[in-house]
């Protein structure tokens, strides 16, 4: 069957898709006295946490306030990046007896874990960083007495959650296929995720990296370029760009020398460029996936 094909096939069992993501939401609260509130309280404490962080153990100010919106715009995303991912790799592999008594494409498994971490995501999106978002505004608002709207870009945040998710539901297809045949894979995922962690840009603004004094000059725009080719670097900074305007960090705050203007948009051309790479993600590893799902039924 043609990659098309495949799809269509997939297709006629979206009820199926839709039953399996509800499992997946069941079993992650089962037994568990507040259920899917869980969904909303890890955030919420999550967000806490890092308010009192950046508060009072390492105040950092900027140009427009405190340091931890800024924080919380990205780690959100990256947050689903991580369970996206990590919770995908294993995800055909513990079906294993289901997938050799039962029919049924079987990248919906991968799939379906993907959507349940989005359910997860775009509630914490509307919950918890969107209402903090607003609440700096509102703040500015009272402090300064000028109303500022978010940068016009905020409307292209659907666009990102579904480049976000087309990239998770890539490389879930890829991991989880490889797994089977290779169960170390789960394990070097989690490390290389925890090494990925530092390299994109979470705690810290990309305009340090382009402005990094440890680096040589040419060394520098070498390392800039390689973090701009990365599309969940571009991602997450744009989380950031799309829902809080540019401000100065003064100098001596994160190590700067001097004070800088963070916080801009990742340039157009690299923006698009991630989007290209998101998509051929995708369309790649539910080639490689339906190239290889036959082959499951023998290591079950």
């Amino acid at each position: 069957m043609s990659l098309l094909q495949e799809a269509r096939e997939a297709w006629r069992y979206r009820e199926l898709l839709g039953n399996l993501v509800r499992r997946e939401l069941d079993v992650r609260y089962k037994n568990s006295k507040l259920g899917v509130a869980w969904s909303l309280a890890n955030p919420i404490v999550r967000a806490l946490i890092l308010a009192a962080v950046f508060t009072y153990i390492v105040p950092i100010k900027t140009s427009g306030g405190s340091y931890f919106p800024f924080v919380v715009a990205t780690f959100f995303p990256w947050t689903y990046f991580l369970t996206g991912i990590l919770d995908a790799g294993d995800s055909v592999s513990k079906h294993l007896p289901l997938i050799r008594k039962v029919y049924f494409p079987r990248e919906l498994l991968p799939l379906a874990t993907t959507i349940a971490n989005l359910r997860h995501f775009l509630l914490t999106l509307v919950v918890v960083v969107l209402p903090l978002v607003l609440l700096l505004y509102v703040s500015n608002w009272v402090r300064n007495g000028t109303v500022r709207l978010p940068p016009i870009e905020i409307l292209l945040l659907p666009l990102l959650v579904v480049m976000q998710t087309l990239l998770i539901g890539g490389i879930a297809l890829f991991l989880s296929a490889l797994n089977v045949f290779f169960e170390d894979i789960k394990f070097l995922t989690a490390v290389a995720l925890d090494l990925l962690f530092y390299a994109v840009p979470i705690i810290y603004f990309l305009e340090q990296v382009q402005h990094a004094q440890q680096l040589d000059e040419t060394l520098r725009g070498l390392v800039y370029q390689g973090f701009l080719l990365n599309p969940i670097v571009v991602i997450v900074t744009s989380y950031r760009a799309f829902l809080l305007h540019p401000v100065i960090m003064p100098s001596g705050a994160l190590g700067l020398k001097q004070a800088l203007l963070v916080n801009q948009p990742v340039p157009w051309p690299y923006f698009a460029l991630a989007c290209l790479v998101c998509l051929a993600t995708f369309i790649g590893g539910y080639a490689f996936f339906n190239s290889r799902k036959w082959r499951f039924v023998e290591q079950a």
